[in-house]
């Protein structure tokens, strides 16, 4: 059992509409806004659409991902303005350290404040969307613990990506897999034509009802595959048990030796997870699925 603490917000909280992150309900809300306009938590409003994503739990054994707050708490705002033409100059202050998080397949670039909890996600100068969420003092407070990596961080890492996937998948036939992996394989192979300057993870999570250790074998077997059969160095995959998520799926990342790893996102606690009895064979030629036979 965790204990739930809410208290005041801080005094350099960043509101929007009085709505302040990891403090404001679902209630306060509805009273400030009234009903959503789009979907469950989405508003326009004077010119500006707005997205509210609330905490679906406290923190749970194994989920490093979330805060110790009670169930439909505000996590984040985003702004998008279609009214609006702000750069980038308008909203950074100058001398200020900003934290950037890069775009995997497009320029655009965030801008982090962790300190005041603000996001500027920007393109080509131009401020596109704003989000809000916990100032750096409420995130050490409540937050239900420290992130996850795939890997170690590299020693002075300041370069983040976004958290996009090359590729993803679920349980297919392992020679359906071959393919992706060897396509996956073939994409690194060209951005470390030269000097090898990327690396590439097989992140692994097990379905709520799974065989035991089925993340991990399968996040192995499938290195082993690329090391026989594309004779892939075994530095340059890493290969990991994600946790456990609703249902099984492989994802897979490049990304460069000198930053951030791909974060570990399970959503099921290892405590709510089935354990089945049963033979797994994730990597044999035939045909059968990357799951429990």
């Amino acid at each position: 059992m965790f204990a739930i603490f809410v208290g005041p917000p801080a005094a350099d909280c960043k509101t929007w509409k009085g709505i302040v992150p990891l403090h404001s309900t679902h209630a306060d809300v509805d009273r400030l806004l009234g009903p959503p306009t789009f979907e469950d938590s989405g508003y326009d409003i004077e010119g500006e659409r707005v997205l509210i994503t609330y905490s679906a739990h406290g923190c749970e054994e194994g989920l490093p991902s979330g805060w110790n707050v009670p169930p439909n708490t505000v996590v984040s705002i985003s702004v998008t303005s279609s009214t609006k033409d702000l750069k980038l100059t308008d909203v950074l202050i100058a001398g200020k350290n900003y934290h950037r998080i890069y775009g995997v397949h497009t320029p655009h670039i965030d801008y982090v404040d962790v300190q005041e909890g603000v996001r500027y996600s920007t393109i080509d100068g131009a401020v596109e969307r704003i989000s809000y969420f916990a100032t750096e003092t409420d995130d050490k407070k409540l937050r239900c613990g420290e992130p996850r990596y795939a890997a170690p961080v590299p020693a002075g890492a300041t370069n983040e990506f976004e958290q996009l996937p090359y590729d993803s998948y679920g349980k297919i036939p392992f020679e359906d897999a071959q393919a992706r992996l060897d396509t996956f394989m073939a994409q690194l192979s060209n951005m470390n034509e030269g000097t090898p300057h990327y690396r590439g993870f097989i992140i692994v999570y097990a379905g709520r009802s799974s065989i035991a250790a089925e993340a991990g074998t399968v996040a192995e077997c499938s290195k082993k595959y690329l090391m026989k059969a594309q004779e892939a160095g075994p530095e340059t995959i890493i290969a990991v048990d994600g946790g456990f998520r609703d249902t099984f799926i492989v994802e897979l990342y490049i990304m460069p030796n000198d930053a951030f790893p791909p974060r570990l996102l399970p959503t099921v606690s290892p405590k709510k997870a089935q354990i089945l009895e049963g033979h797994l064979t994730p990597c044999a030629d035939s045909g059968s699925s990357q799951g429990p036979l």
